[in-house]
Parts: C-alpha cells; sequence; structure tokens
C-alpha cells in the first residue's frame, strides 16, 4: 500500500500522460492518487484487454501494471503492447505482490523496464516511474541525434555532388579535430558541437556557384567574395534548428584567425569561438595536404611546417601545440593513412 502523500510542487503545466493496470480497486485509486498528486496524468484499466482497448487511441509515456489480472495477466499484456506499432518504445513497469525471484527474473527476462513489490510507497513510486521517464527520454534523445546526423550527411552528400573535394574533407576534418580536442581533454559535451561544427562548416558552400568551386585556376576578387560568404550562409541555414545551434559558432568563424585578419568578422585572439580555433587549424592542415583543382597537394612535412609556422599569427598557439603532439604520437599521420585506404 502506498503509505506517503505526494507534494503538490511536483505540478506540471503539461502533465505526462501515464496508465496503470491494475485490478484491486484500492490499490488502483491510491495509484491515482499518488500519481495525480505528483503532476501526471492518470489514465486507469482493470485488466490488460481494458489497457490495450485504452492504448488503441492514446499513447501513455509510460505503463505501471500488475501482474494477476483476470482476463489478460501483466505478462500478456507487455507481449501484446511490445507487438503494437510505437510499443516497444512505452517504458513498462511491472507492479506486483509476487515478488519471488523467479517472478522478477520472469518479467525481467520479457524485457520489462522494472519490477517494484507492493506495498510501495510513495518516494519508491515516484522514483521508478521518473527513473524510467528520464532513460526513455534519454533514448528519444540520442534517436534523435543520430536522426540529425543522418540528415546533415544528406546535406554534405548534395554538397559533394558539386565538389567532390567537400565530403572527404569533411570526414578527415571531423578526425583531426577530434584528435586535437582529445588532446585538449575536452568533455563529450563539447567534442559533440565540434562533431556538428565539423560536419556543418562547409554547409554554406552549396549556394556557392559550381564555376567557382570547380575553377581550376585562382579565384578572381569577385568569386572571393562569393566564397567567403558560405559560413555566414551556413550560419544561416542551420540558426532555426535549435539542437544545432552551438554549432553556429564555428560554422560561423572557421576562417577567422589569431592576429584578426580572418572572416568574415576579423575576430582575434581569444574574441574568436575555441571550437572556432580548433578547426581553424584542422581545416587548414587538411586543404594544405589535399589536391584542389588548381593546385596539387603539398607534401604533409611542409603543411605542418606552415602549421606551426602559423601559431600566434593565423592559429591559435595552444590548438597549435595539441597539433604537435597529435603528429609526435602519429595520430595525424594514422587518420591520414587510414582515409586513404578507404578512399581506394
Amino acid at each position: 500500500m502506498v503509505e506517503e502523500k505526494a507534494s503538490s510542487s511536483d505540478t506540471q503545466e503539461d502533465p505526462i500522460k501515464l496508465l496503470v493496470v491494475e485490478d484491486d480497486p484500492a490499490m488502483l485509486i491510491a495509484f491515482q492518487d499518488v500519481l495525480k498528486g505528483a503532476g501526471f496524468e492518470v489514465l486507469s484499466a482493470s485488466n490488460g484487454e481494458a489497457a490495450l482497448d485504452l492504448l488503441g487511441h492514446t499513447k501513455p509515456a509510460l505503463i505501471l501494471s500488475d501482474i494477476s489480472m483476470p482476463i489478460m495477466d501483466g505478462y500478456e499484456l507487455f507481449e501484446a503492447v511490445r507487438k503494437q506499432p510505437g510499443g516497444a518504445s512505452i517504458p513498462f513497469i511491472f507492479l506486483t505482490a509476487r515478488g519471488t525471484r523467479e517472478d522478477i527474473f520472469a518479467g525481467k527476462s520479457l524485457g520489462a523496464d522494472d519490477y517494484i513489490t507492493k506495498p510501495v510507497t510513495t518516494q519508491e513510486l515516484l522514483s521508478a516511474v521518473r527513473a524510467r521517464l528520464q532513460r526513455s527520454d534519454e533514448l528519444m534523445l540520442a534517436q534523435l541525434k543520430h536522426a540529425y546526423k543522418d540528415s546533415l550527411f544528406v546535406l554534405a552528400n548534395a554538397i559533394e555532388a558539386r565538389d567532390s573535394y567537400t565530403h572527404a574533407h569533411m570526414r578527415r576534418l571531423s578526425l583531426y579535430a577530434r584528435a586535437l580536442a582529445d588532446q585538449l581533454e575536452w568533455d563529450d559535451a563539447r567534442l559533440e558541437i565540434l562533431e556538428f561544427g565539423a560536419i556543418l562548416h562547409d554547409i554554406g558552400k552549396i549556394y556557392i556557384p559550381e564555376s567557382v568551386l570547380r575553377k581550376d585556376s585562382s579565384l578572381s576578387d569577385e568569386e572571393w567574395v562569393e566564397m567567403r560568404k558560405h559560413p555566414e550562409v551556413g550560419a544561416l541555414m542551420i540558426r532555426d534548428i535549435p539542437y544545432l545551434a552551438p554549432a553556429i559558432p564555428l560554422v560561423l568563424h572557421h576562417h577567422e584567425r589569431w592576429d584578426g585578419d580572418g572572416y568574415p568578422a576579423q575576430l582575434n585572439g581569444e574574441e574568436i569561438p575555441e571550437g572556432a580555433r580548433l578547426l581553424a587549424v584542422a581545416d587548414a592542415f587538411d586543404a594544405m595536404t589535399s589536391d584542389r583543382p588548381y593546385r596539387q597537394a603539398m607534401p604533409v612535412d611542409e603543411a605542418y611546417t606552415e602549421i606551426r609556422n602559423g601559431s600566434g599569427k593565423q592559429f591559435d598557439p595552444g590548438i597549435v601545440q595539441a597539433m604537435e603532439k597529435c603528429w609526435d604520437s602519429g595520430e595525424i599521420h594514422r587518420i591520414m593513412d587510414n582515409s586513404n585506404k578507404s578512399s581506394d
């Protein structure tokens, strides 16, 4: 039996919908009181069959179900839910007085998210529900991130169709950038932003005329004006996608210089976002070591020397030091070798 009263301070403006399946009327009322008191919207059913009827026209964020019920028990309900379209994504918690190890094993072996033995306190119930909802949100976010990345690679492929250098460059740049960031001990959150920045940094080139992208000689002054628009165009392309907002500074400022002579904003030193400073080093190195329509690739050692010579002028000295460590460890050559093998 539920022992405590839930706090009304947990009320949410947009309540999360839960489904409680319980054949004991008193127990059902107790669960409803606790969950509603915590701000949840509660749907209820007295057996599995009635619960399935409800699921035919609504999708709860989580299901709590007793096991021993008439008509259709909890195990049968669980299996039926998992077979429904979208049912596999609904967190499912068994609520039962049968707390033997065999029962718990049976429930979890089916794939249930949790198994709570009655009597249960308010704290235990709410903790289990919130933990499973949080885990569900994390999984949905991971799926959303994956979908975003897939979409971004589609955009990158659209650029590749116009400029064969860009897509391969984007993949190498991501690896160089990650290697530099690892040397700087960036955390997972910053690494994720960096990954999106590396994928997106040249996305604005989709608006650059092909005659400019594919030109096999130096660009004219007018063509350079067009080419230099791509960071701002790229930033505009992603400005209305909230999840990508942290990557906008990297897209916008990866062509700035430490000495302030870059573009588009002529930022200098630490005014430039650190992620953009890091991309600038990785981007320049890969550009120098790649064949372009208007020139052959520079020898790797010469490109590395150029990066070092640019420390404190074009590049952030701290990022260049990270590059030196990656060079000395052989990581730069490993990335280049693997890239060459994958392109064969």
